[in-house]
């Protein structure tokens, strides 16, 4: 018995040290993103696979050896595009590699690019294990795709002339050491669950049946664990995984503006002096001409235009339109002349203002607001100073002559609510003068 024992610690030693000496060389990580021409890498260095053991066990005649040791390795390489067919070098070395990618392709439709997706991996063994759309305001498409290695190049390629490629992240996970310690491990397992299948043939006592097959039951388990664990890492290293994400542009949100130019001129033309001056200086009651010049400067229609002038006392029904249509929606880059004439006033002042909707592709106003730019001129009235002439007095006495009528005018008009006061009381004094005439009468 004890040699056997010796012999089989022995067996488990050598088993530990050939894994020890099994562990794989560094390997390089690099994440490649792609945004439409402008490509962005990163490369780092991959931590070296951490192992971690657990020392042989030997029970006293009743159990045997076992390693259940775990091996993580939480660092993966990773490799850009490029440098897939570097991976495959070391797959068909005897590398254990997972490829993994993530494609980000834009689409104008993205259940027509589903079909396109379809057809374009067509010949490459692909199958399509997986797949979320949801359509409405931002329509998406989720497809998670498995290829063999071999062709992991060719079909990155292929999906890429789908659409327009926003982002492409590749994937290499070197899993060769976890391969061979699970493999170790499970020689390990299959050895003690053996043994203890052995010793519960053996055993003479309902007790040790007992505590021998709840011990064998327990890494029975811890077989199929491992088991799964190698299964599962087996199928990624077999099949290539590509999760191909499809979206639709988003909608542009329409940014209407407008910029609104004031400029004038001297003199009465119909506006066909505008645009005018930036600056404009003119004396006391000369003819002048203000130009409005309204462009649209924004990406949607506009509609309802109104200008006014609160400083020159000037609204819409004042101006007349020198080029362009007000029944018309403006269109982007498009512009509208408008023109104001009057005299000038040194009591007034330029302040336009302008009322404005943005419509949509029927014509229909939209909620959005519009930015509105304004660049008012810069007008300056000098006052007359000069001595009244005839005209100037004869004008004064007829404007005198007109405030005193319109004077007399509303006093008469306050006065009519209140004729029947004045009626009252003559009617009230004929009433009392009759009565006394009647009373001396009758004495």
């Amino acid at each position: 018995m004890r040699s056997t024992l010796k012999l089989l610690i022995l067996t488990v030693a050598l088993m530990l040290v050939a894994t020890a000496c099994s562990g794989g060389d560094d390997a390089a990580m690099t994440t490649t993103a792609f945004g439409g021409d402008a490509a962005t890498s990163e490369t780092t260095s991959a931590a070296a696979l951490a192992q971690e053991r657990d020392s042989a066990e030997a029970e006293d005649g009743d159990a045997a050896a076992e390693a259940p040791g775990n091996a993580t390795s939480d660092d993966a390489a990773k490799t850009n595009a490029q440098a897939v067919l570097t991976a495959l070098d070391l797959a068909d070395l005897g590398r254990s590699i997972i490829f993994t990618a993530n494609i980000h392709i834009e689409v104008d439709d993205i259940v027509v690019a589903g079909a396109e997706v379809e057809n374009a991996l067509a010949g490459l063994g692909a199958i399509l294990f997986g797949q979320e759309t949801t359509t409405g305001e931002n329509p998406r498409s989720i497809l998670t795709i498995k290829v063999r290695p071999e062709n992991f190049d060719d079909a990155l390629n292929r999906l890429a002339g789908v659409g327009e490629l926003l982002s492409q992240t590749v994937f290499a996970d070197d899993v060769t050491d976890r391969v061979v310690d699970l493999e170790s491990r499970i020689s390990t397992a299959e050895v003690s669950v053996e043994r203890l299948r052995t010793l519960l043939e053996a055993a003479a006592n309902i007790e040790d049946v007992v505590e021998l097959e709840a011990e064998l039951v327990k890494r029975e388990t811890d077989l199929e664990v491992l088991r799964g664990q190698l299964r599962t890492l087996e199928d990624a290293v077999a099949l290539a995984t590509i999760v191909v994400v499809l979206t639709e542009p988003t909608p542009k949100i329409p940014e209407p503006a407008l910029e609104l130019v004031q400029t004038g001129y001297t003199g009465h033309d119909g506006g066909t002096g505008c645009p005018g001056n930036e600056e404009l200086t003119v004396d006391e009651d000369d003819l002048i001409t203000i130009c409005f010049e309204v462009t649209n400067t924004g990406d949607t229609a506009l509609g309802e235009i109104q200008v006014r002038d609160f400083g020159l006392d000037m609204d819409e029904d004042d101006v007349a339109v020198v080029e362009g249509d007000l029944t018309v929606p403006l269109l982007p880059g498009e512009r509208l002349i408008l023109a104001f004439e009057t005299e000038a006033d040194p009591d007034q002042f330029t302040a336009p203002d302008i009322n404005v909707t943005a419509m949509d592709e029927d014509g229909e106003p939209t909620r959005f607001q519009v930015q509105i730019e304004i660049d008012e001129a810069f007008l300056r009235i000098a006052r007359d100073t000069s001595l009244p002439g005839f005209m100037d007095g004869l004008n004064s006495a007829w404007d005198a002559v007109q405030q005193f009528l319109g004077v007399i005018v509303l006093g008469a008009g306050a006065a009519i609510p209140f004729l029947w006061v004045p009626l009252l009381a003559a009617v009230a004094w004929w009433w009392r003068k009759r009565r006394e005439s009647d009373e001396s009468i009758e004495d």
